[in-house]
């Protein structure tokens, strides 16, 4: 359902419409909270959307809608197309000659890189783009802490007030190594207003004292699914700090339609014995040193099963984790059989420099995906990126036939997630990085 603070525009590709949507989204961006530079760049991240789509698809009906988020402001563009060429939204589009050899390229380039996200889908001949512009939080004050001892026991509760949240956001990252600790802890209003906003849950431990001794924050993953960090205690007393986050956290997740939970960044103290490993991804952190990451899940009802595509150079290591994990899977063979793939390949590339990590996801298929991973993996190598990964949702079809571009591109699979998109999602991980 539409958010009721959504501003709708009905127009058509025509530059003619450039000063209209500038002045749209200066104001929404004002009136939702951007502060004046990020306004600035909505507004020209959005000429530069419609000038691409006026040259790309000339008069095409568009709908532009600008929405409020909890903690960022949401632009999408809707539009219907036949082969709508988003191949300039990857990292490796423009060279140092792009505006030579692709000025048709050039304007969804600049409104990539003057967003905080943006992405794209595509369902037949429906196109959308949607543009992500983070409101500016001010940054956590450094601090050391150490673990206390707790003023009596300890109660759970949901993380709703402000001032206990900040609180738990600084210990978290004061205590723990940041590899394990969310971005947005370091700026805890943003924490604040994604929790009250309900795109964010959490819950906190709380002594007789009043003091704060443990924080655990979980989100939406896919429809069916919930993806955790933590859980983080501040007190000596860990082990049942520890306990009584997760059961918080296995007790909200029950009224819900959530079929299983899966860790994101899990610390040493969650309790093992209640989840299953489902693999490990042998990460490295910055510095060089070895960080390998444990990813556990939770079942929370019966798995009545699912359909799902593979490449079959992936067969084998999907038929081996559902039998390890006992899922029931209709599995599907898929791959390219001479049939033409049309426009560009498009890999959405989501970065974390603090972990040295980058996750490609794909967003269009394209004959040259080969090539286009190829180049994603050299420039991110070159950049440092010591973790390479993708992302691949087996409930398409098109993505399953991926396998081929990146196993030869150096990509093995490490971890299958069980309901982690619309159906189960594997990890890919680049060997080289």
């Amino acid at each position: 359902m539409t958010d009721q603070r959504t501003i709708t525009l009905r127009l058509h590709a025509d530059p003619a419409w450039i000063p209209m949507v500038q002045g749209v989204a200066e104001q929404c961006g004002a009136v939702f909270g951007l502060d004046h530079g990020k306004a600035l760049r909505l507004t020209m991240a959005v000429e530069e959307i419609l000038a691409y789509l006026a040259e790309l698809t000339p008069q095409t009906p568009l709908e532009l809608n600008v929405t409020p988020g909890a903690s960022h402001v949401d632009t999408t563009f809707s539009f219907a197309a036949r082969d709508a060429d988003l191949w300039a939204m990857n990292i490796t589009a423009c060279g140092a000659d792009c505006a030579e050899e692709n000025l048709q390229a050039m304007g969804l380039l600049l409104a990539a890189r003057m967003s905080d996200g943006l992405e794209a889908k595509r369902d037949g001949a429906s196109v959308l783009l949607r543009l992500r512009m983070d409101r500016s939080y001010p940054g956590l004050d450094p601090r050391r802490a150490e673990r206390f001892t707790p003023r009596g026991a300890a109660s759970f509760r949901p993380a709703l007030d402000p001032s206990l949240i900040k609180e738990a956001c600084a210990l978290a990252t004061a205590l723990y190594p940041q590899s394990i600790v969310p971005p947005d802890f370091r700026t805890p209003g943003r924490v604040v207003d994604r929790i009250l906003g309900g795109e964010l849950f959490g819950a906190l431990a709380v002594d007789q004292g009043g003091n704060v001794c443990g924080f655990m924050t979980w989100e939406p993953l896919s429809a069916t699914s919930v993806s955790f960090c933590g859980p983080y205690v501040f007190t000596a007393e860990r082990a049942a700090v520890a306990r009584g986050l997760t059961e918080h956290l296995v007790g909200a997740v029950a009224r819900t339609p959530v079929a299983v939970i899966l860790s994101r960044m899990p610390t040493e103290d969650l309790p093992r014995e209640e989840f299953e490993l489902l693999g490990t991804l042998p990460l490295t952190d910055a510095d060089g040193a070895s960080a390998p990451l444990n990813i556990w899940y939770r079942d929370m009802r019966e798995d009545n099963g699912l359909a799902v595509w593979t490449h079959p150079e992936l067969n084998a290591f999907l038929h081996a984790e559902y039998e390890r994990l006992f899922l029931m899977r209709d599995i599907h063979l898929v791959s390219h059989q001479g049939e033409q793939v049309a426009g560009r390949s498009v890999f959405a590339t989501s970065i974390q420099p603090e972990a040295s990590q980058a996750l490609l996801i794909p967003m269009l298929d394209g004959a040259d995906a080969s090539d286009t991973l190829r180049g994603h993996v050299q420039l991110l190598a070159s950049e440092g990126y010591r973790n390479i990964l993708v992302h691949l949702d087996l409930a398409h079809g098109w993505q399953a036939a991926m396998a081929p571009a990146l196993l030869e591109n150096g990509f093995q699979p490490r971890v299958l997630l069980p309901h982690a998109g619309q159906a189960d999602v594997v990890v890919l991980q680049h060997v080289g990085s």
